[in-house]
């Protein structure tokens, strides 16, 4: 029995997000345990369908680190990746005067119905097994199991799973449940080092992904260095939302949400100070007292040496 296995990588990412409190993953380990627990001999294929965000002037590291994880993802046994642009656009939000990003993706739900009927049609499968609960995709579980094939969905503890799909299914399977076998502990001071969650896909050590909302797949942390350069994006992206204002140290390291930084406050500080003693970050206060922060601009830094005394908040 020939399984096909077909991720929608936003509704994967975030039920593993919420749901499997962020524990390390083996991609690799995860095909082979459906395609037991779906009764299957062989793994047909397993399809990674998700967007690449275009044109967000303060996307840089994340949608790189995004790209290696998709390269690695494609090299494990049976792992195609299917890449869409998910275009970003802006809004000037006239209360607060602040610039504001949001992305559109509209092919990835389009091509994946597509697909999944296609090969159904043709026999490449006989089971099919959806990494998502999205209403949207019914039609096609229902189309392929009017063609004679079996069709699961998968979901972390039933999140987003919609009434519709599960009656259209022959089964729904619950991700969770594949921890054990498929769920890594943390190598040897590794999550410590690295400052972030770690997802493990084969050899590839990979941290999740957040773009401002916008739903997005785990990305690649290979070093400190990666890691901080992430959160100079995140302060450049900071500042962006107060043009008028400052970008407190406090604020940033206890209450800024970007998924791409480990939550840990002490993660946080770390890596500003690895920031500011390269001088790629100026530490400063401001007129009411506030320790505050900014990015450096190489082609236009002060002369004076920023503040050395860390992020003491």
């Amino acid at each position: 029995m020939k399984v096909a296995l077909f991720f929608d990588g936003k509704n994967f990412y975030s039920g593993w997000r919420e749901r499997a409190g962020r524990q390390p993953l083996d991609f690799t380990a995860l095909s082979r345990w459906l395609v037991r627990r779906v009764g299957g001999d062989v793994l047909w294929g397993a399809y990674y369908y998700t967007g690449i965000e275009t044109g967000n002037p303060v996307a840089g590291s994340g949608q790189a680190a995004l790209t290696s994880f998709l390269d690695n993802l494609e090299m494990l046994p049976g792992y195609f990746v299917q890449r869409f642009s998910r275009r970003t656009k802006s809004y000037h939000c006239r209360e607060c005067q602040a610039e504001n990003y949001y992305t559109q993706e509209n092919e990835v739900d389009t091509t994946m119905v597509a697909d999944m009927l296609r090969l159904a049609a043709v026999g490449a499968f006989d089971i099919l097994v959806l990494m998502s609960g999205d209403a949207d995709h019914a039609p096609a579980v229902e189309g392929v199991r009017a063609l004679g094939r079996q069709a699961y969905v998968a979901t972390w503890g039933g999140i987003g799973l919609s009434r519709r799909i599960r009656r259209a299914a022959f089964d729904h399977i619950d991700l969770c449940d594949s921890l054990g076998e498929c769920g890594r502990q943390w190598p040897t001071g590794e999550g410590e080092e690295n400052g972030s969650p770690i997802i493990l896909s084969g050899t590839s050590q990979v941290a999740q992904s957040e773009d401002s909302g916008s739903p997005s797949l785990p990305i690649v942390i290979d070093s400190e260095e990666q890691a901080a350069a992430i959160l100079l994006d995140e302060v450049r992206r900071a500042e962006s939302k107060f043009p008028l204002g400052y970008v407190g140290v406090n604020f940033f390291v206890t209450r800024w949400q970007a998924s791409q930084l480990d939550p840990d406050p002490d993660v946080r500080r770390r890596l500003i100070d690895k920031l500011v003693r390269e001088d790629r970050i100026e530490l400063y206060t401001t007129e009411d007292g506030t320790k505050a922060m900014r990015a450096r601009k190489a082609s236009t830094q002060s002369p004076r040496e920023p503040e050395r005394n860390g992020t003491d908040v």
